[in-house]
């Protein structure tokens, strides 16, 4: 199952926030003395004195519109760095030389207020399917609980992943818009939470913990606390590295996990098949295999495609699309069907019991 970390381990890598090539750039600082004395913004230590040789004096800098300063924080300074980073990269365009990062970022231009369009977009585009994952599950809840299913501990557990999933995406998508420190750290703490509230419903499934009241309580508190220590250790020292590798740690133990649950399933519809004849209600056999065996596997092979987009790390700034906008897109579809195995597998549970 991922669980949610299986599709939401594209939240958990999010590039590396450190110096780029861009913010080394000579002409870049120029642009910047140029901009922020034009423009007297306040904080700013240009003088005079720094501008005799300076090329960029005689650019006309635009104010600052009116809604994106109030609204969305753009001060003088850093829309100043904004305009900037569009004139190098301009020039560096005319001139045919590569396209360089600026503070962690390809240089997007602001689309309808947006800093990154088509990551907005996408992340948006992500909290649907978590949605009606969240509501399917719910309604799946209502159901058995009516019944008194004592498996409703890993119905509960599926829930808190679709709720963890939303809360992932609206922070991505408020991040993308518009990237601010507290944006920032906002999208990092809800990615590690579902990611281990992925790690706990992936464990719970898996060790059939609903029948083990004593336990499933003790491993709900063990993982709380490593997301205490997690967020306590990023507060007290804030650690790209540190927070990626944490994320993945536990991202990968949920493929690993995954793959076993499809190998597990596979082997429980293959002894019932042995069991019951063709004519039985186990003739759906192979139905079950895809949506119990394969669909977790494929589910593992296509979020694993979409994260190797990171890898390759392009941007077209005709298009304004960079791989990591392409890494969300490709979790989109995947999240629908993430829902689906959960039902399903649920739904194979109880028929296991029943039968």
């Amino acid at each position: 199952m991922r669980l949610q970390a299986t599709l939401l381990i594209p939240l958990l890598l999010n590039s590396l926030t450190l110096a780029s090539p861009g913010d080394n750039l000579d002409e870049f600082d120029d642009c910047l003395d140029a901009c922020e004395f034009q423009r007297k913004c306040p904080n700013s230590e240009v003088d005079e004195e720094d501008l005799p040789s300076n090329s960029y004096t005689n650019i006309n800098f635009n104010q600052t519109p009116f809604l994106l300063e109030k609204l969305l924080f753009w001060d003088c300074m850093a829309d100043c760095d904004y305009q900037c980073q569009h004139i190098i990269t301009k020039e560096r365009i005319h001139d045919k030389e590569e396209i360089y990062q600026f503070h962690g970022k390809w240089p997007f231009l602001r689309l309808l207020g947006m800093q990154e369009f088509f990551s907005t977009i996408f992340s948006v585009g992500n909290f649907i399917p978590h949605y009606f994952g969240f509501r399917l599950l719910l309604q799946k809840y209502h159901q058995v609980s009516m019944r008194g299913d004592h498996k409703k501990p890993l119905l509960i557990n599926y829930i808190a992943v679709a709720i963890a999933g939303m809360l992932a995406w609206i922070s991505s998508s408020i991040f993308h818009f518009r990237d601010l420190l507290f944006t920032e750290k906002l999208d990092y703490f809800f990615a590690g939470g579902t990611v281990l509230m992925g790690f706990h419903a992936i464990i719970g499934r898996m060790f059939r913990l609903d029948h083990k009241p004593t336990i499933r309580k003790t491993f709900s508190i063990f993982v709380i606390t490593i997301f205490c220590a997690h967020l306590l250790r990023l507060y007290l020292d804030w650690s790209y590295t540190y927070n990626m590798r944490f994320n993945l740690f536990f991202g990968l133990l949920q493929y690993a996990s995954l793959v076993s649950l499809a190998i597990r399933n596979y082997l429980s519809l293959q002894k019932k098949k042995k069991q019951h004849s063709y004519g039985s209600r186990y003739n759906i056999h192979s139905q079950r295999l895809f949506s119990l065996c394969a669909t977790p596997i494929l589910l593992v092979v296509f979020t694993s495609i979409a994260m190797s987009m990171e890898i390759f790390d392009f941007f077209s700034y005709t298009f304004q699309i960079d791989s990591h906008a392409i890494w969300h897109a490709g979790t989109i579809l995947p999240s629908f069907f993430l829902y689906k195995f959960f039902i399903d597998d649920y739904e194979y549970l109880s028929k296991e019991e029943y039968d």
